[in-house]
Formats: C-alpha cells, structure tokens, sequence
C-alpha cells in the first residue's frame, strides 16, 4: 500500500519514549503512517498545517495545553482532524466525558497494542471506540432514562454490549464461541428492536443504560 494512502497518526504526548514507541508500533503496520513532526513544528498549529495528520493520538491533557498554547479551540481541532484520547490510567474522569467533548474514541495507555491500533483504524472510519479498560467515574446522581433493555435476548445484549466496546464481529464471534454469521444475527436484531442505526447510536445507547460504567 503505498504511503499516501495510509492513515496518517499523529502522537501527542509529553513522554518522548512513549512516543517513539507509538510511532514504530504505528509504522510497524501496513494501514497506518506516524507523521513524526521536525524542530520546525513546535506548535500543535505548525503539525497540523504541515504534517496533514488523520488522527491524533492524544494524551488529553497534554492536548489541552497544547491548544491553549497556539490558541486553538478542541472544536475547531475536532472539525480538521479524528482524536483518540489516550488516557493515563489513573484518570478518574468517565469515557462519557471525552466523548461528549468531541473525542472519538477512549482508551488507556495500557490497552494492548492491536486494541490501540483498531481503535484509531475504527475512529478514522468515523465509529465511536470506547475500550473497557477505561475507568471511570460515573455521576451516581445520573438516573438511567427508560430503555427497551428488556426487548433484548440475553444473546442480543450480550453481542450489542460487545459491539460498544469497539469490538469486531470475528473478536465477538471468537471470544463467545459463535459463527460470525450468528453473532451478526444478533447484532441485527438488536439494533433493529432498539431502533439503532450506527456505532456511535450503539455506544450511547449502551452509556445511558450504564453498561461502560466501571
């Protein structure tokens, strides 16, 4: 595949080795292309404008800073480019959270590595990834609205559960010890019964029922 039609990541992050990690993990794959910024790019702005990213890998506050510093909004950020929040593991704030500011997608710096790089790929293509690694911080005052949970075989659940977590139809089928064909069965039914037409309606689905609450 040649490079110009990879996914283009960027990393951001304070921990230089961290870094350099991601990058050879990223360029170590056939669908992706760290953009590895020079001395000349010292602001998110200069990366950005010259390395053309597709996704941002982005440590959130880290990302925050970097934003303040060259006077970008994350609004304006997520409008040019997909970010990945990738969370210090001691972050007690919910993957709701980044979500609702604009991320598109949440992960630890201690998700495994094919996690990490499925995660950017499904984002990239526009689904929402919330990795059940997250931790969070729930708002206990948060009463769940009413669902049609109960419409759900406990097959059904099961799979849409899996769904929300980022994960694919082989993983689920693999993981559960069904066919792909079944586990896409259940996948139907369910959104169907619930009405859901995307990833990103499956995810906040399962965050309003409480079901990526830890």
């Amino acid at each position: 595949m040649e490079s110009a039609n990879k996914i283009r990541v960027l990393v951001v992050d304070n921990n230089p080795v961290l870094v350099d990690g991601l990058n050879f993990l990223i360029n170590s794959t056939r669908r992706m292309a760290a953009t590895i910024p020079s001395r000349r790019e010292q602001t998110l702005n200069d990366m950005l404008e010259r390395l053309g990213p597709d996704v941002l890998v982005a440590d959130p506050e880290v990302l925050d800073t970097k934003l303040k510093d060259c006077g970008l909004d994350f609004d304006t950020l997520k409008d040019r480019v997909k970010v990945l929040a990738y969370c210090d593991c001691r972050d007690l704030r919910c993957g709701q959270f980044y979500l609702g500011r604009g991320y598109g997608g949440v992960v630890t710096k201690a998700v495994a590595s094919p996690k990490l790089l499925r995660a950017i790929q499904s984002i990239h293509a526009g689904d929402m990834v919330i990795d059940e690694t997250v931790l969070a911080a729930t708002d206990r005052n948060m009463e769940p609205p009413e669902t049609d949970q109960r419409k759900l075989s406990l097959k059904e659940e099961l799979v849409l559960r899996h769904v929300a977590l980022g994960k694919a139809m082989k993983e689920i089928a693999a993981e559960n010890q069904l066919s792909a064909k079944t586990v896409e069965t259940y996948k139907y039914r369910a959104t169907k019964k619930l009405d859901l037409r995307s990833r990103s309606d499956i995810v906040s689905y399962a965050m309003s029922v409480g079901w990526l609450q830890h």
